[in-house]
């Protein structure tokens, strides 16, 4: 049994298709069917079952896809200690975290970590809190950074800090003008907002509730690319946090007012490792980075 078939495998059960898996993994759906076929073989079983909505694995291939996904953890582990022998950090580091968190935290965090380890690979993941959240616990993530880690029992919050929402939108907007702005004010007005499973709605709803007002959520997407457009063009107010204190400007010709609420107006970013799982060298200096750019840039928390 050969190594290809077990890293084919290992992607096919996280993805939702042949297809899928083919692509990610650079081959051909043949290629990737030839591989599942040796597996079959090899254990007697079948491993996959398809069907027009897709693929998924038979408990046999469930079986497999755990034991799989422990054993190719472990040989990038071996890699990374022979790197590390060697005075070089190598391998793979897998991280689940919110869209808004990309461009402002985690691109720049990589950017740094590279100059010093340029051989260490990347897949990053985006979500939801509780998806982020479900990754890390469920070995699909080895960092993960969110709005509001929900409390799950194989995550451990490594520290905490807490970022100023914004108000954005178009510089025409009656309410550009405004020095701050109140979730009151903001009610007669259209807004995009993620679904009710991110951690930005949920806090936008409790908010709104108590202060008795009804907001007028008029687009709903978690595409935060969508809502700055929907934005840019007049169309619905957007509320995302401001990052860095290099952050003078509004992202892209938008116009930024902050949020002032004492429940909506702050918002905690709770990055997160694996709390019972060995962690890779590249994992672990990966994680002193993002923290350390945490601390670094991060603006303080204002208070009302």
């Amino acid at each position: 049994m050969q190594l290809r078939a077990l890293r084919y495998f290992n992607q096919v059960a996280q993805s939702s298709s042949l297809q899928d898996a083919a692509e990610k993994l650079f081959v051909t759906p043949t290629a990737v069917t030839r591989q599942i076929e040796l597996l079959e073989h090899f254990y007697g079983a079948s491993l996959i079952e398809r069907s027009p909505r897709g693929i998924r694995l038979t408990a046999e291939g469930e079986h497999l896809a755990l034991a799989v996904q422990s054993c190719l953890r472990e040989l990038e582990g071996v890699k990374d200690k022979i790197s590390s022998a060697q005075s070089q950090v190598s391998g793979k580091v897998r991280i689940s975290c919110a869209e808004s968190l990309i461009s402002s935290l985690i691109i720049p965090a990589i950017e740094c970590f590279r100059l010093r380890h340029p051989d260490v690979r990347f897949e990053i993941d985006i979500g939801s809190a509780p998806r982020v959240a479900e990754a890390l616990v469920g070995d699909r993530a080895d960092v993960a950074v969110s709005f509001y880690m929900p409390a799950l029992s194989g995550l451990n919050v490594t520290h905490s800090c807490s970022v100023q929402h914004q108000v954005l939108m178009s510089s025409t907007h009656p309410l550009s003008g405004s020095s701050g702005l109140t979730l009151r004010e903001i009610a007669g007005f259209p807004i995009a907002a993620p679904a009710s499973g991110f951690a930005v709605r949920q806090s936008l709803e409790t908010a709104a509730k108590r202060e008795g007002i009804l907001l007028d959520i008029r687009f709903v997407t978690s595409s935060i690319e969508i809502q700055k457009q929907l934005c840019r063009q007049g169309l619905a107010l957007i509320i995302l946090p401001k990052m860095t204190l290099a952050e003078k400007e509004p992202p892209e010709d938008l116009v930024a007012i902050p949020l002032n609420d004492p429940l909506m107006g702050i918002v905690r970013i709770d990055p997160g490792l694996p709390a019972q799982r060995t962690l890779s060298r590249a994992v672990k200096l990966f994680h002193e980075t993002l923290g350390q750019y945490i601390e670094a840039q991060l603006s303080p928390a204002i208070t009302y």
